[in-house]
Order: C-alpha cells, then sequence, then structure tokens
C-alpha cells in the first residue's frame, strides 16, 4: 500500500513538472509572438530607392536649393561642406530632403534633382536584435555619400543666362512638401547669391522695390504658398556685386519670402 502511495505521488509530481513545462513553453511562445507583433507594429517600410517612409510620414521636410548661375570659389565651397557636414549630423531619421538647382529651365519642371531621406545612423539600434554595423552601412552608401557626390557637384563651375530665384521658390512649394499635412515640420535652405534675373524682373537692373513687384502680373504669377516653411538664406558673396547685395537686397528677399508664407530666420553671408 506504500509502494502504491509512492508511485502514485511520483506520477503526480511528473505531471505536475509536465504541466509545468508545458505552461512555460506556451509562455515563452506567447512572449516572443508578441515581440514579433510589436517589431511588426513598428517596423516603417520603406521606399528602396528613395529610404523614405512608405506607411508613415516624414517627421521634417527639408528642400536644398542651389545656385548654379555661378561658381563657388575655394574659402565658399570648405565654408559650404562644413555646414552640411553638421547639417547631416543633427538630421532626425526619415527626414526628406529634396535637392533643386536655379537654372534657367526649372520653373518649366517641377521634379527635384534628388530626393533621399534620412536612414538610422545605427547610434539608437538594438544589439538584440539588430545589426549597428549593416544600419551605419546602409547611412553611409546609400544616404551620406549620394547627397555629398549632389552637393559637391553643384558647387562645381556653372554658368546660366537667367537666375529664376522666386520662380524656383514655386516649385519648391509645388513639390517638396506635402499637401495634405499643413502642420508639417518644413525648411527651406538657399544657397545662391540671390541675384533674381529674368526678363520680367531683374536686380541687375536696380529692380530691388518689393511693393513695386507686388503690383505686377508677373507677381501674381509666381505667387505660392510655402505653408509656413522656415527659410535659411546662405547668402554667397559676388565679385563686384557690393552694390547690389546690401541690406536693401536683403530686406527685398525678407518681404518677398514674408508675402508667400515664408519665415526667414537665416541670412547668412558666405566667407569668401
Amino acid at each position: 500500500m506504500t509502494r502504491f502511495r509512492k508511485r502514485k505521488e511520483t506520477s503526480r509530481q511528473k505531471n505536475l513538472i509536465g504541466f509545468f513545462v508545458i505552461f512555460c513553453v506556451l509562455g515563452l511562445i506567447s512572449v516572443l509572438a508578441f515581440f514579433r507583433y510589436q517589431l511588426q507594429q513598428n517596423q516603417v517600410l520603406l521606399d528602396p530607392e528613395s529610404l523614405c517612409p512608405i506607411n508613415k510620414p516624414s517627421p521634417k521636410y527639408v528642400a536644398l536649393i542651389f545656385d548654379k548661375s555661378d561658381v563657388y570659389n575655394t574659402v565658399q565651397q570648405r565654408f559650404l561642406k562644413r555646414f552640411f557636414t553638421e547639417f547631416k549630423s543633427q538630421l532626425l531619421a526619415a527626414t526628406k530632403i529634396s535637392i533643386y538647382v536655379i537654372d534657367e529651365a526649372n520653373n518649366k519642371d517641377i521634379s527635384p534633382y534628388l530626393v533621399v531621406c534620412a536612414p538610422r545612423t545605427g547610434e539608437d539600434a538594438n544589439a538584440l536584435y539588430e545589426n549597428p554595423r549593416l544600419i551605419r552601412q546602409r547611412w553611409q552608401q546609400q544616404f551620406e555619400q549620394p547627397l555629398d557626390q549632389v552637393i559637391e557637384g553643384f558647387m562645381q563651375a556653372g554658368q546660366s543666362e537667367f537666375s529664376p530665384i522666386m520662380e524656383t521658390l514655386q516649385v519648391v512649394s509645388l513639390s517638396a512638401f506635402p499637401v495634405l499635412e499643413p502642420t508639417a515640420d518644413k525648411q527651406i535652405i538657399i544657397i545662391s547669391d540671390m541675384l533674381q534675373h529674368t526678363p520680367e524682373w531683374s536686380h541687375y537692373r536696380g529692380q530691388m522695390d518689393f511693393s513695386l513687384l507686388q503690383k505686377t502680373s508677373y507677381y501674381q504669377r509666381i505667387n505660392t504658398d510655402l505653408q509656413n516653411a522656415e527659410v535659411k538664406i546662405l547668402y554667397v558673396r559676388r565679385e563686384g556685386m557690393e552694390k547690389i547685395q546690401n541690406k536693401r537686397h536683403a530686406f527685398f528677399w525678407a518681404d518677398y519670402i514674408q508675402s508667400i508664407a515664408g519665415r526667414v530666420t537665416l541670412i547668412e553671408k558666405i566667407d569668401g
């Protein structure tokens, strides 16, 4: 009788152990399933070419506008390289960058020269399920290197008969910023001598009075909405243009950009 009780007790203990093991396994499977579900929910689908998010908006939209109507000297190129090194280091992941060039044909094509989104750098990678080295490699090969090559190319010598800066801003408002996200963070960075030159309006002809521009049919044609975008101007000094590139010139652009719903937060003269 005692032996039977011992067998029964042993069998009962084995059953309890078995139930406990099964319970632990089911619990582990549930935890792993939940963890995988959370990863899938938080996963951002990216366009393979632009690296921009497909299933969610970007945290910020940046338009870079380069003026190719003249050359940048060595000092100006060094300034811009330092500026963009700092610019890249401060980008939020998934920031959408659209690059435009000011030339005489730009107002005929609303397509930017390059569109790319900043991927993660790998610094915030979780070592349990992510590879920081591969994430950093994607940053360098698919984002940093192509962006640097485009910027380097725009700083090389180039000539253009006209410089339609106002038309380019209109292009940016139509193609760089999302229409259905009026509160999205938007920024425009212009690298230019800001010398507007078209048959309709030219600073070379002394046309610096914004109040006169505002009364023209030309202004009505180029009028646009920058959607409260922040505008930073890296003001490129041109040799022999000192009489034009003065405070009155800067005020012209501040007034113009304000009239098209932009916010000028910086006008910085580039060294050189």
